[in-house]
């Protein structure tokens, strides 16, 4: 216990001493190239409002509402802020498959699926799932969601599907269970990253597994881009992008 609080305490002090220069960074300041620069402006820290957003809002208040009455342990709910970010990104690159690596609740996974009523998820819940909560949150969009038992049938699954439909991946993980987890998602990412996908990684400073799993597909990568807020980050694998790294505030 004590190693991962020391984790997560450089991880914050590293966020601090970089902050001015992850802020100027956020103002498009030293971004060179136009696609990093419309993403950062435009998708990250676009400030104005999408149509998604009071339904996002809704669903939000409704697990709050519902995760209360769960016993024993609870997940903390994605931010309304995170949840959004999701959208506008599935909306930059509008997936219509998409993969996703854990949940609580189930509002990241309507955030991703309400870009479009033909999108279509294949889900690993997790260990942190909360079922009652999770089917209820995702009811109206249950006919366009599977869900596997094992995160090795979701990610076989998920290759299969986008290989016989010529589709780029866009996967999300929320959380990793053990290090057989780790493993099987690190294998579906690089995959996804050879295949010009892009991958969005959540909850780095709150889960160890997660934070090494971004660190080791961030120094393997020989294209593409990686942006992230020591929190998320959010890895983009085009071939015609140079290799770039961003560390911004978002």
């Amino acid at each position: 216990m004590a190693c991962l609080r020391c984790v997560k305490m450089n991880r914050r002090l590293k966020l601090y001493l970089t902050a001015l220069k992850r802020y100027k960074r956020s103002k498009g300041f030293g971004i060179h190239s136009p696609f990093a620069f419309m993403f950062v402006l435009r998708v990250l820290r676009e400030p104005l409002a999408y149509y998604a957003y009071s339904d996002i809002d809704t669903r939000r208040a409704m697990a709050a509402s519902l995760a209360n009455k769960v016993e024993g342990r609870r997940p903390k709910l994605i931010s309304r802020r995170s949840a959004k970010m999701l959208f506008r990104i599935a909306c930059y690159f509008h997936p219509s498959q998409l993969l996703q690596v854990g949940t609580s609740y189930g509002v990241s996974t309507i955030a991703l699926l309400d870009v479009s009523d033909s999108s279509r998820m294949m889900i690993y819940k997790g260990r942190e799932a909360h079922d009652v909560v999770y089917d209820e949150i995702t009811r109206r969009y249950s006919g366009r969601i599977i869900s596997f038992a094992t995160l090795a049938g979701a990610t076989a699954a998920y290759r299969k599907a986008c290989g016989d439909m010529s589709l780029s991946p866009f996967i999300m993980v929320n959380a990793l269970d053990d290090t057989d987890a780790f493993t099987e998602c690190a294998d579906v990412i690089a995959w996804a990253l050879q295949s010009e996908g892009v991958v969005v990684v959540r909850n780095l400073m709150r889960s160890p597994l997660v934070g090494k799993l971004f660190s080791q597909v961030d120094s393997s990568m020989d294209h593409g881009m990686t942006f992230t807020n020591g929190r998320m980050a959010v890895i983009v694998g085009f071939r015609h992008l140079p290799r770039q790294r961003f560390n911004l505030w978002f």
